[in-house]
Formats: C-alpha cells, sequence, structure tokens
C-alpha cells in the first residue's frame, strides 16, 4: 500500500515536473521575478550599506513574493486545462496533495537560493555572519512557504477563483513563518551561535508540519467533492 501510494504520488510529482520543464512558465516567472526584484533592491541601495533589520526583512520579501508569484499555479492550471478529473480517477488524494508539494518545495528552494545568493552576491557591503544558518533558514522558509501556498492554491482552484485572491488567503497563515524566519535571519547575519538559531527553526519545522497535518486532512475532502 506504502509502495503503491509512494509511485502515484511520484507519478504526480513527475507530471508537474515535466509539464514545468515543457511550458516553462512557472519557471519562468519565477527566475524574472526573482532577478527583476534583486536587481531593484540592489539599485535602490546604491552600493550602501544596509542594516541587517531591513536586509532580512527584505529578503523574506523577496521569498514571500516570488513564492506567491509562481507556487500558486498548481491546482488552478488542473482546472484550466481539465487534468483535474485524469488525477481524480487515476491517483489518490494523499498522492496528488504529495506530488504537488513535493514540485512546489523543489522551486521554491531553487528560485530562494538563487535569489539569497544574487542578493548577497551584489550587495558586496552587506556581511554574512554563517552562510551555513542563512542556507538552513532558506530551506526550511521555503518548504514552509511551498505547504501554504500548495493548499491555498488548493482551496483558491476549488472556489472557481484566480490568482489574486492567493495572496489574500495566504498573508494570514505565512505570518508566524514570516516572522520567525525574518528574526532568525537576523542571527544568521550576525553569526550567532547556532543555539540562539535552534529555537526559530523548530518552531517553523512545527508549525510547517501541523500545516502538513491540517491540509492533508482538509485536501482529502476538498479533492474528493
Amino acid at each position: 500500500m506504502a509502495s503503491s501510494s509512494l509511485r502515484r504520488t511520484l507519478a504526480v510529482f513527475q507530471k508537474d515536473l515535466q509539464s514545468e520543464l515543457r511550458t516553462r512558465y512557472g519557471i519562468t516567472a519565477l527566475l524574472l521575478f526573482v532577478v527583476v526584484t534583486v536587481t531593484l533592491v540592489v539599485l535602490s541601495a546604491a552600493d550602501e550599506p544596509i542594516p541587517p533589520p531591513i536586509v532580512s526583512a527584505v529578503l523574506w520579501v523577496i521569498m514571500c513574493f516570488t513564492a506567491m508569484t509562481g507556487l500558486g499555479r498548481g491546482f488552478i492550471s488542473e482546472e484550466e486545462r481539465g487534468t483535474a478529473l485524469f488525477l481524480r480517477m487515476n491517483s489518490t488524494p494523499l498522492a496528488v496533495y504529495a506530488g504537488k508539494l513535493l514540485i512546489n518545495i523543489a522551486l521554491a528552494v531553487i528560485t530562494n537560493f538563487l535569489g539569497v545568493c544574487m542578493l548577497f552576491l551584489f550587495m558586496s557591503r552587506t556581511s554574512v555572519g554563517s552562510w551555513l544558518m542563512l542556507l538552513m533558514i532558506t530551506v526550511v522558509g521555503s518548504i514552509g512557504l511551498a505547504v501554504v501556498l500548495t493548499i491555498v492554491s488548493a482551496l483558491v482552484a476549488k472556489a472557481g477563483s484566480r490568482s489574486p485572491l492567493l495572496p489574500v488567503l495566504s498573508f494570514p497563515i505565512l505570518v508566524p513563518i514570516l516572522m520567525l524566519g525574518t528574526k532568525a535571519t537576523l542571527v544568521a547575519l550576525a553569526g550567532m551561535e547556532f543555539a540562539d538559531l535552534a529555537s526559530d527553526l523548530q518552531l517553523i519545522l512545527v508549525y510547517t508540519g501541523l500545516l502538513v497535518v491540517v491540509s492533508t486532512l482538509l485536501f482529502d475532502v476538498l479533492w474528493s467533492e
């Protein structure tokens, strides 16, 4: 049973990955948003040093809106193309949700990693105390963003609405992740001890885990209707 569910999950993941590579809509939107946003931030800074709290806030704004730009079309595109019925007939709700979540996590991690590297590469006067901790925060935060946007995009698609509703519904759920993420990023920028970072990362992971459990139960009801 477990192996069958895993195969179906990987099949959904592979289908979405092939679709992204073929159309390049989501990937192109994500990359363009990252490049344009980072460029605007760097030009606005005018090679002047920026206080760490502002850097942390800007970084999470980039991550958050990048995710909203490219991760919200998973279920909406299925409804638009009429392939949702095919998925209902050939897969289980858990496999569909897990497959969509995996592709969103992959896209979020890759693009946010690129955004972080570009930001600090071009803002040479902004120092990073610990790159390892910063990358850990980026990965954990990207997973949290992907979890939220996956289930919210399913709700938006089921409601027959489109992307403008996505940020409105996502923001209240994202607030704890954004608050903890900006605080943890400050710790990484200052190069403090890992113990100062661990509690914030644990809280983000626990919150994300709870969202996955709730999302799985909610998606089962949404997908079966």
